[in-house]
């Protein structure tokens, strides 16, 4: 059995339904700090994931048909996450996005959600702005929010200790709301 298990934006998030799910797996696979947010339901063997891609996932699918595998991912599974690389069922968990809006005030049917980790999305911005007026972006420290227009705010370290909104971008994990 293969589970793909959100273990939420930061510790403390994790759902009962996944820590039940964690704690049955016999084989753990997950990026360090999707592991430390729940390394205390973890019962079988830790396989800390440090590169992704379909080969990583291949293996972890042919693992999986012999054991009772986990795959952890930051946030959510299916916002900007493993749930639809990896052949499994899907667990959800509390994503940066369902943060941000909670700090916002704003309900997810109000924005458009653009993923912009690693790459230029500025026009699907632009034109998710003239669509709905209100973007929430994926944002790394590679996102300038002076190319879009509108109000931004930054949002960043959701649910961490050191949890920021402002108007900079100083982590990779940050979410930029605009509004026009």
């Amino acid at each position: 059995m293969l589970y793909v298990v959100g273990v939420g934006a930061a510790k403390g998030y994790l759902t009962d339904k996944a820590k039940q799910i964690i704690s049955k797996a016999d084989v753990v696979y997950g990026s360090k700090r999707a592991i430390e947010y729940a390394e205390e339901f973890i019962r079988g063997e830790i396989r800390v994931l440090k590169k992704f891609g379909r080969e990583v996932y291949d293996e972890i699918e042919r693992v999986a048909k012999e054991k009772n595998v986990v795959v952890l991912s930051t946030g959510d599974p299916m916002v900007s996450g493993l749930g639809k690389k990896i052949n499994g069922i899907v667990e959800p968990g509390i994503s940066s996005v369902q943060l941000a809006l909670a700090r916002l005030k704003l309900d997810l049917c109000e924005v458009v959600v653009v993923d912009s980790h690693g790459k230029n999305s500025y026009d699907e911005i632009e034109r998710a702005l003239e669509f709905r007026g209100k973007v929430l972006v994926l944002a790394d420290k590679n996102f300038d929010p002076s190319k879009v227009r509108g109000k931004v705010t930054v949002l960043e370290n959701l649910g961490l200790e050191n949890e920021r909104i402002g108007e900079e971008i100083k982590s990779d994990l940050a979410i930029v709301y605009i509004e026009r």
